[in-house]
């Protein structure tokens, strides 16, 4: 009886290390396929400071050091935003979801619905002509 169970017991734990086995090395493979990036996206927790108004001196300085906030402020706005695809086909369904006609009607008709005039009465024309074309 103390045999049986001995017996049992080891087939028991050489199961279960075989199973642990073939989880580390599906681990090691999601892990090398996340080092690649290949599905993961780049986060980062940077805080984007809000740009400062060009109060219109024409001090060469506060010109340069606007515009070098400018190009910092859109580099690090625009590296939030974007995503890395890893594959062909994960690059054609987001083109294909962006550029597919009845997407962009859908969201020409949202954009239409939630349309109000905040400024001028220009440019509010110009965006209806923009949505509408």
């Amino acid at each position: 009886m103390v045999k049986a169970l001995k017996e049992e017991t080891m087939a028991t734990t050489m199961t279960l290390s075989i199973i642990i086995e073939e989880l580390e090395g599906k681990l090691a493979l999601y892990r090398a396929a996340l080092g690649k990036g290949v599905s993961s996206a780049a986060l980062s927790n940077e805080d984007v400071p809000e740009l400062k108004e060009f109060v219109g001196t024409r001090s060469v300085c506060d010109v340069d050091n606007f515009l070098w906030r400018m190009e910092n402020y859109f580099r690090r706005t625009t590296n939030k935003r974007q995503c890395k695809i890893g594959t062909w086909q994960e690059f054609q369904c987001e083109l294909k979801g962006q550029f597919y006609p009845e997407f962009i009607e859908e969201e020409a008709r949202a954009k239409l619905k939630g349309i109000m005039q905040w400024g001028t009465v220009r440019e509010y024309v110009r965006e209806f002509k923009e949505l509408i074309l």
